[in-house]
């Protein structure tokens, strides 16, 4: 296996239209499960395929390990990437597609043999290898994508939303099998996707993209908790953090006060006046009697989830929502006081940039 280094990579497709990459720089450390998570749009899958050879980026540097493999093409790469739509040869069985890279490389029969045998078991498709793709289900051959991947034994995996095609619970165990499988083939892989749940369940660290740039880098944790900016505070979650627009006010030693159009929330935050943004994720929002906590919301929806409800609010013209656990006896137009974890209150300043 190999580290991933990208230096300062920039991508354009079109002199007319902003750059899809603008210099990015990452490592992948060797060995790294590694997610490269953003909207639509945001450059993920583009720096995916220049890694892999697909996309010639317009400027910048790819390492893998200490080999510069900016301009070789994607055969040279030693990397193995697996689609969201499988890419499997429709006309060839599964134990085919699974020997087919190997075959092209020249690799003795015997050895593809014991190297498809050892793949299939790991997988579970020992009874499926005869079958064509068209007689597997979704699952079924993404196990197959991937199994062809692994057969191979390259120095990095490359995954562009493998699992954005099959349903929930499927999504849900194989997220388990390729952590499975990272554990077991200690590899450096690199995996794109927009889903959020994917990514902090399985990646060591996120790498957030918008625009073409990176906005964090960090373990689920760091980019949850600590937030670099507005975009990332409100992007992860689900939902995300409740961001409020207000204006800091008698910020001395010790603290003041953020108005927050109806809320008046102490902070801890010195020297600091003017157009300011207050972050609160939902789970640490808490409702009570009108006229207590740091002032007053009106009900918009509630949404009864079970073992927690969500309930929308309006505060001042502002949108806020609150996680409770269990189930609330509230309706749309109560008026009720919100409370706040004070201990969990994130600041931003007027661009968006993290200040505490």
């Amino acid at each position: 296996m190999a580290s991933l280094t990208l230096r300062r990579l920039t991508k354009t497709f079109d002199a007319r239209t902003k750059p899809a990459l603008q210099e990015l720089s990452l490592e992948v450390r060797d060995g790294e499960f590694l997610v490269l998570l953003g909207p639509s749009g945001c450059g993920k899958t583009t720096a995916l395929r220049c890694i892999a050879g697909l996309e010639e980026p317009t400027t910048g540097e790819i390492l893998i390990g200490e080999r510069d493999v900016t301009h070789l093409p994607p055969g040279d790469r030693d990397v193995a990437m697996v689609f969201q739509n499988y890419a499997l040869y429709p006309h060839l069985t599964a134990r085919a597609n699974l020997a087919f890279g190997l075959e092209v490389r020249g690799v003795a029969r015997p050895e593809i043999a014991r190297r498809v045998q050892e793949t299939a078991q790991r997988l579970g498709l020992t009874e499926l290898l005869d079958r064509l793709p068209a007689q597997l289900s979704g699952g079924q051959r993404q196990r197959v994508a991937l199994g062809r991947a692994i057969v191979r034994a390259p120095r990095a995996f490359l995954f562009d939303e493998p699992l954005s095609n099959l349903d929930a619970q499927l999504r849900s165990e194989l997220r388990r099998e390729l952590l499975g499988l990272h554990r077991a083939l200690g590899a450096t892989m690199v995996y794109v996707t927009h889903d959020q749940v994917e990514a902090m369940t399985m990646g060591q660290r996120i790498a957030v993209l918008y625009e073409g740039r990176l906005r964090q880098l960090g373990t689920p944790v760091d980019v949850y908790q600590r937030p670099a900016d507005v975009f990332v505070a409100r992007f992860i979650g689900s939902p995300g953090m409740n961001v409020l627009t207000g204006r800091g006010r008698g910020m001395k030693e010790g603290g003041g006060v953020v108005d927050c159009g109806s809320l008046s929330v102490p902070v801890a935050l010195e020297h600091y006046e003017g157009e300011i943004h207050l972050g609160v994720r939902p789970e640490h929002v808490g409702l009570c009697g009108e006229d207590q906590g740091v002032g007053n919301a009106t009900v918009v929806v509630v949404e009864p989830l079970g073992a927690e409800t969500l309930v929308h609010l309006v505060a001042g013209g502002q949108a806020l929502i609150a996680r409770l656990p269990g189930l609330v006896e509230l309706r749309a137009g109560d008026v009720v006081g919100v409370r706040l974890d004070r201990r969990r209150l994130h600041l931003f300043d007027v661009a968006g940039e993290r200040l505490a």
